[in-house]
């Protein structure tokens, strides 16, 4: 049964997730914020030395994808609310999945929202601005930010709920399924933002689909998911804003 001094502790591991990257560091990364996120769970274990000892190895150099931190620091906080109950196996498997997960969920996280659900939110978005205005932006941030937010915030409960399950994050076949059907549409609405600035009378806007096709050639090449997304989205929205600045002015 759930209590509220449970739901306090994930609304803490909530805003710590939020958070992870507030402190990132070139030689410790994510560590601080991991820290800085269960730390106040191992503030109950009433020996001082040991829960030192224990905090520890959460401030070694760490570095995931910041969404599907949501869940592993869920399951986490529940791993070590049982170590502080005298679990010590609860406390060496939170340190294994710690270390285990770390590559498996940046990967998944890359893939799924940086190299697909972002590109094709923005890019939708963009298309629609094109047309209405400031609703093609407000879309895209309530697209991408449902399925963003609802990993890293929501993921956090059932990460607690279900720390023995979060393994099973990396079987789920749905994001090998939606990772390519939203390229497949990201590269439809690119194929009709490009129509759009290729209209006569806009030189800049040729300019501006060169840059869409270079970046989602670039994006789509040979370089890792979580780089190839960068360097397309800064293209296409270089490419963009040069369309929007000067392709209907035709100069």
């Amino acid at each position: 049964m759930t209590t509220v001094q449970d739901h306090a502790f994930r609304c803490r591991l909530i805003l710590g997730a939020l958070l992870l990257q507030a402190s990132f560091s070139t030689d410790r990364r994510q560590a601080l914020g991991m820290a800085a996120a269960i730390a106040p769970i191992l503030a109950r274990d009433g020996n001082r030395a040991r829960r030192g000892r224990r905090l520890a190895p959460y401030l070694e150099t760490y570095n995931t994808n910041p969404a599907m931190a949501g869940p592993l620091l869920g399951a986490l906080g529940r791993l070590e609310e049982r170590a502080n109950g005298g679990d010590e196996a609860a406390g060496r498997e939170a340190e294994r999945l710690r270390r285990a997960l770390e590559a498996p969920l940046a990967a998944r996280g890359d893939s799924l929202l940086w190299s697909a659900l972002r590109p094709a939110t923005v890019l939708l978005g963009a298309l629609l601005a094109w047309g209405v205005g400031l609703p093609g932006i407000a879309l895209f941030l309530i697209l991408y930010n449902v399925v963003h937010l609802g990993i890293r915030a929501g993921g956090v409960y059932w990460g607690y709920a279900h720390p023995d399950r979060i393994t099973a994050l990396l079987r789920t076949s749905w994001p090998r399924h939606a990772v390519p059907l939203l390229r497949k549409a990201s590269a439809g609405v690119l194929l009709l933002l490009a129509g759009f600035l290729l209209l006569p009378g806009s030189s800049w806007g040729t300019g501006g689909a060169c840059l869409i096709a270079a970046g989602a050639a670039w994006g789509r090449g040979r370089w890792s998911f979580a780089h190839g997304g960068l360097v397309a989205g800064g293209a296409i929205m270089f490419g963009l804003i040069l369309a929007l600045l000067f392709g209907r002015s035709g100069t």
